[in-house]
């Protein structure tokens, strides 16, 4: 992340003007401070006084930011992914605020952003990726519908070939947010409307550009193609929890939780590292796990699935073990009703 966002700082910035230069430089301090901390515990205490600092400023921007024209939105982008990075690496980061307040201000000029830079697009989807995550979890609905249409044909610096998917997991959101807060007249309606978002999502496959192969190493082209089947399985996992508590139909929700886990495995030893942006899917795998030799392993594996920062990790630990808790106590609960039972924290990426 720190790396592309310094590419995408001098590829966009040349014709900005000062003031926005400025406030740039907030947010890149800010995260090289957080990053440096997270990195090195003899540093940390300082590193996080100067980057709250900066990012207070940074943020203060952000809120009285106005959009003129497309070098703006750049700015913008930019701006946004950076504090959404530095909040997910501190202990009282709101990085879904962040997101969310970022693409509430992008949302009236949607239609226009599929026609920008690639780049610009990779840190729009980065956002859409971030609030998804967290709507996902607590079955909310997320400020943007991607188009699918759109997204397909493209390799996304971070999704890969995964974000056209978004469409399906926002229809998730929507769909657990209305059953939520439905009532018994109404939650029929919604579970018929589920059950055709799971057809699409089954029916949903990646669409490579004629060049990919070429363009990527075989490594690289694993990571993406296995990226996009745990989206897939992720998806169609929370649907199924959506119609099905915990405790109940186990069998179906356990294979597909065993197809995540085992797409992590092979991508873990054939590329040695993680695939991006799928903290939550690995979440909702592991919220299947009963066995405690199981759960011990997947707490174990946890530090080499995510890997954005030790603030992520706490907060996955901290959320996986509050719905294990609830599950070991006999409670039978959907997934729109886990934040009744989970201490729930941003899933990071």
């Amino acid at each position: 992340m720190g790396a592309a966002l310094s590419e995408l700082n001098e590829r966009h910035t040349g014709s900005v003007s000062f003031g926005q230069v400025h406030l740039l430089k907030h947010a890149a301090v800010a995260c090289a401070a957080a990053l440096f901390g997270d990195e090195n515990d003899e540093y940390a205490k300082a590193s996080l006084e100067i980057g709250h600092r900066r990012a207070a400023l940074a943020i203060s921007s952000l809120r009285s930011f106005q959009i003129s024209n497309e070098q703006d939105v750049a700015t913008l982008l930019i701006l946004g992914v950076a504090m959404v990075t530095f909040a997910m690496h501190v202990s009282d980061g709101q990085a879904s605020l962040i997101s969310h307040y970022t693409l509430s201000l992008i949302k009236p000029l949607a239609h226009t952003m599929y026609t920008m830079h690639s780049s610009l697009i990779d840190y729009w989807m980065c956002l859409v990726c971030t609030e998804t995550s967290e709507c996902l979890l607590k079955s909310e609905v997320p400020s943007m519908r991607v188009d699918p249409c759109k997204r397909t044909h493209e390799v996304d610096r971070y999704l890969g070939l995964s974000s056209s998917i978004f469409a399906h997991l926002y229809d998730i959101c929507e769909a657990g947010n209305s059953l939520k807060n439905a009532s018994m007249a109404t939650a029929a309606n919604v579970m018929e409307r589920l059950a055709f978002i799971k057809v699409a999502v089954e029916q949903w496959h990646t669409n490579p550009p004629s060049n990919f192969l070429d363009q990527y190493t075989q490594v690289e082209v694993v990571s993406m193609l296995s990226q996009a089947k745990i989206f897939r399985f992720a998806a169609l996992l929370i649907i199924h929890r959506l119609q099905y508590p915990y405790g109940e139909q186990d069998r179906e929700a356990y294979v597909l939780s065993r197809a995540i886990i085992d797409e992590f495995d092979m991508v873990l030893q054939i590329a040695q590292r993680s695939v991006p942006c799928t903290t939550l899917p690995y979440l909702a795998a592991c919220f299947e796990i009963i066995v405690s030799d199981s759960r011990d392993a997947a707490v174990k594996k946890m530090k080499d699935i995510v890997t954005f920062s030790r603030q992520s990790r706490f907060l996955f630990e901290k959320t996986l073990s509050s719905v294990w808790e609830a599950r070991d106590h006999g409670y039978h609960f959907h997934w729109f009703e886990i934040g009744r039972y989970a201490a729930i924290g941003a899933p990071g990426k």
